[in-house]
């Protein structure tokens, strides 16, 4: 019969080794969780860039060109008040 001279297990961790593992997992917890927060609300801001900057741009109503003619497509002549069009 033998007996075992070596530990059967390897020695435990200090507590300040525990501590800074535990430090350290809280850490990447947080940011895992903030960037899974953050990710959605920077893809929103940068879909409204896109838009923004793509989006054609509104003509302002009742600007007139230079031969004197409203700006826009002539108006239709059917419908109410169709007589009164000029």
């Amino acid at each position: 019969m033998s007996v075992q001279a070596s530990p059967s297990r390897p020695a435990a961790k200090s507590i300040g080794a525990a501590f800074v593992d535990i430090v350290l997992t809280l850490v990447i917890l947080v940011v895992v969780m903030l960037s899974f927060l953050i990710a959605p609300l920077l893809a929103l801001a940068v879909a409204y860039l896109v838009y923004a900057v793509l989006r054609p741009r509104a003509k302002k109503k009742g600007a007139a060109s230079a031969d004197g003619s409203p700006a826009g497509p002539p108006a239709s002549s059917h419908g109410f008040g169709a007589g009164t069009n000029a």
